[in-house]
């Protein structure tokens, strides 16, 4: 039961976090600093891009699992945090 438990910890915890960290990594700030060192613009962008992927489809597992409506609640603000996150980012390559 343990590991159980500790299973629904790291998807909650992944869930409500992928938006946030995604969120952060395309801001102003960060994509400045990026865009001044060799490599590490699309070193950023392939870990935005992945915690975006693994979040939305930790998203899309809850919200068609028989859970109450808070784990849905999370799916979705997760998903809005995650394309608004993608969104800046595309916004951000195309005015550079």
């Amino acid at each position: 039961m343990e590991s159980l438990a500790f299973l629904v910890l790291i998807l909650f915890s992944i869930l409500m976090l992928s938006g946030p960290i995604n969120i952060g990594l395309t801001s102003r700030k960060v994509q400045n600093f990026a865009a001044q060192r060799r490599g590490l613009t699309a070193l950023r962008r392939i870990f935005i891009l992945g915690v975006a992927v693994i979040g939305i489809f930790i998203g899309i597992n809850f919200m068609y699992a028989t859970t109450s409506l808070a784990p849905k609640l999370f799916s979705l603000i997760t998903f809005a945090g995650n394309f608004y996150a993608l969104k800046r980012e595309i916004k951000f390559s195309k005015s550079r």
